[in-house]
């Protein structure tokens, strides 16, 4: 015969329920300070979904290429691929804080 434990009640485990449920709560949208001038959102797009992007989309045009019947070196590829994506991971941001100054003068 099973016993069934929904009905077994810990008391320290009850009480530590209870104490963890009334601090999960979230405030409202109308109770957080807001700065004014400050948007919340963040303005354009960020670099690295960019690069991740465009790496995906040479993968997928690497795999139309084989099915086509063309031979590709997989290891040059990825090696390219991934030096491409870290400098593109690092110059992205480069030319994004230039701009961003550019446009705050």
């Amino acid at each position: 015969m099973s016993t069934d434990d929904s009905t077994l009640h810990d008391p320290v485990r009850d009480t530590a329920r209870q104490d963890t449920a009334r601090h999960d709560t979230v405030a409202p949208d109308d109770a957080t300070p807001r700065t004014p001038g400050v948007s919340a959102h963040r303005a354009g797009v960020r670099v690295g979904t960019i690069v991740w992007g465009l790496i995906v989309a040479f993968v997928g045009l690497g795999v139309v290429l084989v099915t086509a019947g063309y031979t590709i070196d997989v290891q040059l590829a990825a090696i390219v691929l991934l030096i491409a994506g870290g400098v593109g991971l690092i110059v992205g941001p480069l030319f994004q804080g230039v701009r961003r100054s550019r446009s705050e003068q």
